[in-house]
């Protein structure tokens, strides 16, 4: 029964201070999320407080986007998903870190975070599919869509735990009605208000409030809410197989598999899904230090395609005489599948034997009962129904038929009297044709070989859509991967000049607009040309992966280096005093001076130069700053090479 919660009852809970909550750093980050005035690098600076976090914000952000290039930094991270969706992701992930155990023996806190964060995934997956809310909602979603449970597990641990071994002992539906008695709250009204009061909106609160009981949702077919509460519920579902019982998860599967059908997610795009939501999750076990999933290796195993489940719905007896041809010529086709709704046995049994005489796989059924859940089981591509006996109802199943994504394309027949009122009905409730009964052999033969062109001719649109799809598919990856070669030094696969100028000037505005420190490095290799001169072009590009590989592991985390050209790298330092930098500079300068190069064993060793500038009021652009840490380099040459140099002192000499 769908109950309000009582607004007055959430106060009192939370009003006892037990119920979850961030703490620390995570709410440091929420509250400057929530102001508009903070700028990404404020933020940023916050986030950089919780490296655990830091870590989870970067995976997620890596998963929203195919990109050769990973990201690796907070700022890009923060670019990637937005201030709104970190302090969603920062909330669910505090919660996951603060309450992996507590005080209800009963409440198996582990299994709790371990189905959240499959959910989690699997809605960022299904959502990236269809296009709700954008993903990184979704996986915050998923996270707390259960959060109702922890949380009366938290307030009422002796009480609840109580309520779930007396579940646990009846029907599963049964826990929120105990809910309810025993707390006057169920979890999942408490979880959607809870949300609400993170300041959660209600298209996200709803769905959590009804996705365990959707019968009870007050929401339009075709809503966003919809949509959403069956993600959760189908998210749910592959939480299941991945966590439930080895022998439930074949049965598991279909379930999951009836529900993707209804969403309008093909079969085998779900198999996919589910096999990238168990990588994805196997992933974050290891970040998360979760212990392992039992999850199935491969989801395709636990497909049923045999004899036996296409069985269950061939129960239709064979008639001698039927009044419809024996069998008609076949109908050169591709192969395709019907469904057979038809109460009259002989009547039926005549019917299919057409079919099947045409090349169309035939499934039977005697009445209404459980059609729904055979049809997205079978997906049939035509659907005759015996209409006769009750043209309302079987317009009401059109109509809700219709309304699904799968229903929209079948052909619909229908078995009907000779009676114009009811033809117009079904045609308006949105059937495609009709048999008049009694039926006649050649009109069957007709209606199925229009029913054919139909259905052959959907499936060339589909198919050139699916061209469509994939060709734009490719083409978009060929353009990121042109995009990211134009930006990517192939030697040493370090960000190239056109890159370093794009970069230098967003960081550039950025620190101009929030009037914080930039700091520019020009590192130039000494003597790199005699190398080259000696030893020739193959050690000297081995030298030069070489350092940018020792560069880029002394580097820190927000420094982005450059290769500029031939043997000169540009290292842009955001948000870094001239004092800093310099230590930074001294620490490459040092790096580079330890490391030596086998050369059919000669030991070759580099030095580098590095010229350091900082962003300061009389610099009118970003190109000036670099030719002052151009300039320094050059000085640091001059003074014997081997040399840390800053603009100050260049000028100084």
């Amino acid at each position: 029964m769908n109950v309000p919660i009582d607004l007055t009852r959430f106060a009192q809970i939370k009003a006892t201070g037990h119920l979850p909550s961030p703490r620390g750093v995570a709410l440091a980050i929420m509250r400057m999320a929530q102001d508009e005035t903070a700028s990404m690098t404020d933020l940023a600076r916050v986030i950089k407080a919780d490296p655990a976090f830091v870590g989870r914000l970067i995976k997620v952000a890596n998963g929203m986007l195919v990109r050769q290039r990973a990201i690796v930094s907070v700022q890009e991270a923060l670019m990637v998903v937005g201030a709104k969706a970190v302090r969603a992701m920062v909330l669910g992930f505090s919660l996951l870190s603060n309450y992996r155990k507590g005080n209800c023996p009963e409440f198996d806190y582990a299994h709790f975070w371990s189905s959240s964060l499959i959910m989690a995934i699997a809605m960022q997956t299904l959502v990236s599919r269809m296009r709700i809310v954008a993903a990184d909602e979704a996986f915050s979603i998923g996270l707390l869509a259960r959060i109702g449970e922890l949380a009366l597990a938290t307030v009422y641990p002796v009480k609840y735990g109580k309520l779930l071994i007396e579940a646990a002992q009846g029907p599963v539906c049964d826990l929120a009605e105990k809910e309810r008695q025993a707390l006057a709250v169920t979890h999942a009204e408490l979880g959607a208000v809870m949300l609400a009061d993170w300041g959660f909106p209600p298209v996200f609160c709803d769905p959590v409030r009804y996705f365990e009981h959707p019968a009870e949702a007050p929401f339009a077919a075709g809503d966003r809410e919809t949509m959403l509460m069956q993600c959760l519920i189908l998210a749910r579902s592959v939480a299941e197989i991945c966590l439930g019982p080895v022998s439930r998860r074949r049965e598991s599967m279909a379930a999951a598999l009836r529900l993707a059908a209804h969403l309008g997610c093909a079969r085998e795009a779900f198999v996919a899904d589910c096999n990238e939501i168990a990588r994805q999750w196997s992933a974050w076990s290891r970040l998360l230090q979760f212990g392992a999933m039992a999850a199935p290796l491969s989801f395709e195993a636990l497909l049923d395609d045999g004899a036996d489940a296409r069985a269950a719905v061939q129960s239709a007896p064979k008639a001698e005489d039927s009044g419809v041809a024996e069998s008609a010529p076949p109908v050169a086709s591709p192969a395709l599948r019907a469904m057979l709704i038809v109460s009259d046995a002989a009547e039926r049994a005549g019917l299919a034997r057409a079919l099947k005489g045409c090349g169309i796989e035939t499934f039977e059924q005697a009445s209404f009962a459980g059609i729904m859940e055979l049809i997205l089981d079978t997906q049939p591509h035509i659907l005759v129904l015996d209409g006769g006996g009750d043209p309302l109802r079987a317009s009401r199943f059109i109509k809700s038929l219709r309304a699904t994504r799968i229903g929209r394309g079948m052909y619909v027949l229908l078995l009907l009297p000779d009676d114009d009122e009811i033809h117009i009905a079904v045609f308006e409730a949105g059937a495609d044709d009709f048999f008049v009964k009694p039926v006649g052999a050649r009109m069957v033969l007709a209606r199925l070989t229009a029913a054919q062109r139909i259905v052959r001719l959907q499936q060339e649109l589909e198919h050139d859509r699916e061209e469509l799809r994939h060709y734009a598919n490719e083409l978009a990856i060929s353009n990121r991967c042109l995009q990211e070669a134009a930006l990517t030094d192939a030697l040493t696969e370090l960000p190239n000049r056109r890159y370093a100028l794009e970069r230098m000037q967003q960081e550039w505005l950025a620190a101009q607009r929030n009037q914080h420190p930039l700091a520019c490095m020009a590192v130039d290799l000494d003597n790199f040309k005699q190398i080259n001169d000696v030893y020739g072009h193959d050690i000297g590009d081995m030298v030069l992966r070489q350092t940018a590989g020792v560069l880029r592991q002394i580097l820190r985390g927000q420094d982005v280096i450059c290769r500029t050209g031939g043997d000169e790298f540009l290292v842009i330092c955001p948000e870094t005093p001239l004092e800093d930098a310099v230590i930074c500079a001294e620490r490459l300068r040092s790096g580079i001076d330890r490391l030596t190069f086998d050369q059919g064993g000669e030991k070759l060793s580099m030095t580098v130069s590095i010229g350091i500038a900082i962003r300061d009021d009389t610099m009118t652009d970003a190109g000036e700053l670099m030719k002052k840490a151009d300039r320094a380099a050059y000085i640091a040459k001059k003074m014997g090479r081997n040399k840390v140099v800053s603009a100050t002192d260049a000028d100084s000499a």
